[in-house]
Order: C-alpha cells, then sequence, then structure tokens
C-alpha cells in the first residue's frame, strides 16, 4: 500500500471500524476507473473524497460522513 491508502484507511477507521476497507476498495474500483485502493495517491483523494461522503452517510451520520470526505480531500493537498 502506498503512504497516502495508509494515510486515508487511518482516518476511514476513525469513522467506520473495520468496515472501512472494504467501503474505500469499492469506491476506488467502481468509481474512480478500477484503481485499486492499494495504488491510492494523493491526487486520487479529491475524487475519492466525493464518493467516501456519499458511500459513508449510509452507515454513519450526514456530518459524520461530510467531516471524512474532508479529511480525506485534506490528505491530497
Amino acid at each position: 500500500m502506498t503512504t497516502t491508502s495508509d494515510t486515508v484507511l487511518a482516518i476511514a477507521t476513525e469513522y467506520l471500524g473495520p468496515a472501512a476497507i472494504t467501503l474505500l476498495e469499492r469506491q476506488t474500483k467502481f468509481h474512480m476507473s478500477g484503481l485499486t485502493f492499494k495504488d491510492l495517491e494523493p491526487s486520487h483523494c479529491a475524487d475519492l473524497s466525493k464518493w467516501v461522503g456519499i458511500a459513508s452517510a449510509m452507515f454513519i451520520e450526514q456530518d459524520q460522513a461530510q467531516d471524512l470526505a474532508d479529511k480525506i480531500k485534506r490528505v491530497g493537498i
């Protein structure tokens, strides 16, 4: 895994627990042209944050999902 994917996974795990890796892998594979999560780079974070915000809102409160998305987006800055 890249440093970026490790960082994003650590952030997402705070919000989603062990389900984080599954959610992240699905979002990259199905919404980011087949990208594998382990190959995530900073340039992918803005796009990933959008999809994680949408998907995670199904499982956690909307404000928490937005906070998670914002933190993932900042990884790419």
